[in-house]
């Protein structure tokens, strides 16, 4: 069974670069996984409405608080994904908001994205039972 991480960034966000390097090196250790890219919430919001090969992890990196408002507005599509949350500031609001999306892990745009990968190899490495 192949698994699937699907990680939302927008092209120019430095941090998706970052993180896109940590999923290939996680990628190398654990066996069977696949990463896909969105780089718009329409061809994400496509991507989750795609039942077949459906992934079961979600990188979501918030370049600002209208994209994470975006993605609130599609809130019913990713909730049966386990979602790892990078959020555009430390504000409470958009703390509170992020945490309806019900994150597994969230942290910030200027984390040191090693915590990202860390958990990241940690849900990887506990999903071998998850049936398709």
């Amino acid at each position: 069974m192949e698994l699937k991480v699907l990680v939302y960034a927008t092209e120019t966000e430095r941090s998706a670069q970052l993180l896109q390097g940590m999923i290939e090196a996680i990628e190398t250790q654990v066996p069977d996984v696949a990463e896909e890219a969105c780089r718009t919430i329409d061809s994400f919001a496509e991507r989750l409405r795609t039942p077949a090969n459906r992934p079961r992890i979600a990188v979501l990196i918030t370049a600002s608080r209208e994209e994470l408002s975006e993605i609130l507005s599609i809130k019913d599509l990713i909730h049966n994904l386990r979602i790892i949350l990078i959020l555009p500031d430390r504000k409470s609001d958009t703390i509170a908001q992020g945490h309806t999306l019900r994150p597994r892990f969230l942290t910030y745009a200027d984390s040191d994205f090693s915590e990202v990968a860390a958990v990241l190899d940690k849900m990887l490495g506990n999903t071998w039972w998850i049936a398709e």
